[in-house]
């Protein structure tokens, strides 16, 4: 927040918001943090800073209903020029994800490491694909006994860019839902917000649509 140009909690107007009208308040949260004077320098302080802002988000927001972490991702390669995506040590997961039960016991835990989930994690995520399938080439086809949930984008890539505009017409996201559905699978749709805070018109236009098209299928 305070080094930010918008100068005030963000995330505590966002879980008032969502309190206030009984939507489940769940949290996005990346692992790696390039910017952080100790990431690839002094790994067990990066773990200490990493960890103090879950215990922070836990703390602070009142009922968190899940937070999703990203960028742990064991199967990557090791690619020359790509080091600082590879941690410099363990994550201490199951540290982590203990830390988070204790304070928020209801939370649900996943994370988007593309691989067998860990102990602790109460579902199976796929990036950009469905349960079992590894189209885009790092996930893992083996899936698990855990409820299952595949992520995908309105939009062709996951945050806002300008000059990407390939927003997927409500019809190819009702072919996401269904199949994902036929496959026992929760579908999360990603809409990437300006830097105003808001949602692009096109991608407003055709998730109305797909709001429309699941009224007007059969029971």
């Amino acid at each position: 927040v305070t080094n930010t140009p918008f100068k005030r909690d963000i995330i505590g107007e966002l879980a008032e918001a969502l309190h206030e009208r009984n939507i489940p308040f769940h949290l996005y949260y990346s692992l790696l943090d390039w910017h952080h004077p100790a990431y690839q320098t002094d790994w067990d302080a990066y773990v200490a800073y990493y960890q103090g802002q879950v215990r922070e988000l836990c703390t602070n927001y009142g009922e968190i209903g899940g937070i999703v972490f990203d960028g742990y991702w064991p199967r990557r390669p090791r690619i020359s020029g790509q080091e600082h995506f590879l941690p410099l040590g363990s994550w201490n997961l199951t540290d982590t994800y203990d830390l988070i039960h204790s304070l928020q016991p209801q939370a649900l835990i996943v994370n988007n490491h593309h691989a067998t989930p860990l102990a602790g994690e109460d579902y199976q995520v796929w990036e950009v694909d469905f349960p079992g399938e590894n189209t885009i080439g790092f996930n893992t086809t083996e899936i698990s006994s855990l409820p299952l949930a595949s992520w995908f984008t309105v939009n062709i890539g996951w945050s806002y860019r300008k000059e990407e505009q390939e927003i997927k017409p409500a019809e190819e996201l009702l072919r996401l839902l269904t199949e994902s559905r036929r496959r026992h699978a929760t579908c999360w749709l990603n809409v990437g917000p300006t830097p105003e805070g808001e949602i692009l018109p096109a991608e407003v236009t055709e998730l109305r649509r797909l709001s429309q098209l699941l009224r007007n299928r059969p029971a």
